[in-house]
């Protein structure tokens, strides 16, 4: 168990990046050049879209109720680059949902890697342009348009939903860190 939250903090603290702007997190979001290619996985109103590209730690701010929630309740992260992982999103959610999670045994962690460069400890695959499972219900947990689903008939992955767009993110169990 130490090993494992030993393994989040290194993930957490080299994926680290300057708060800055008075400790409000930046959102970024790609704009695509002129004549750069309009891939239709990360257009506006799509999951992709708000991972495009991935943010370094602490990610994007997400809300519950209209209000901020804690990072160690939610948070949504580029893997560390040191590990040539930055092009991944692994999302750590305190478990029970709405733990603010004081150690990796209070987390399930969901990562979105398109690109296949973390090459172990993922479940299933990432499912892009997937449909909600009929059980699926809304966590109210909100980054933007963005929503968190999960249903209790798939407990190995999160629904992640902007307006028609839905993806499947598989579950990492063990959590995944550099190694």
């Amino acid at each position: 168990m130490r090993i494992l939250a030993a393994g989040l903090s290194l993930v957490l603290l080299t994926a680290c990046s300057p708060a800055g702007h008075g400790g409000q997190r930046e959102v970024r979001r790609h704009v695509p050049a002129v004549g750069e290619r309009d891939d239709t996985s990360s257009t506006r109103g799509s999951v992709a879209y708000y991972f495009s590209p991935p943010q370094p730690y602490p990610g994007p701010t997400w809300t519950k109720g209209g209000r901020p929630v804690d990072g160690r309740e939610l948070n949504s992260i580029a893997g560390p680059d040191h590990c040539d992982w930055q092009s991944a999103v692994m999302m750590h959610l305190g478990w029970p949902l709405g733990t603010v999670s004081q150690s990796t045994a209070e987390i399930r962690q969901f990562i979105r890697d398109p690109e296949g460069v973390i090459g172990y400890g993922v479940r299933d695959k990432l499912a892009i342009a997937t449909d909600l499972p009929d059980d699926a219900r809304d966590t109210g947990y909100r980054n933007g348009e963005l929503e968190l689903w999960l249903s209790p008939s798939d407990p190995d992955a999160a629904y992640l939903r902007a307006g028609d767009d839905v993806e499947r993110w598989p579950r990492a169990d063990p959590i995944v860190a550099c190694r």
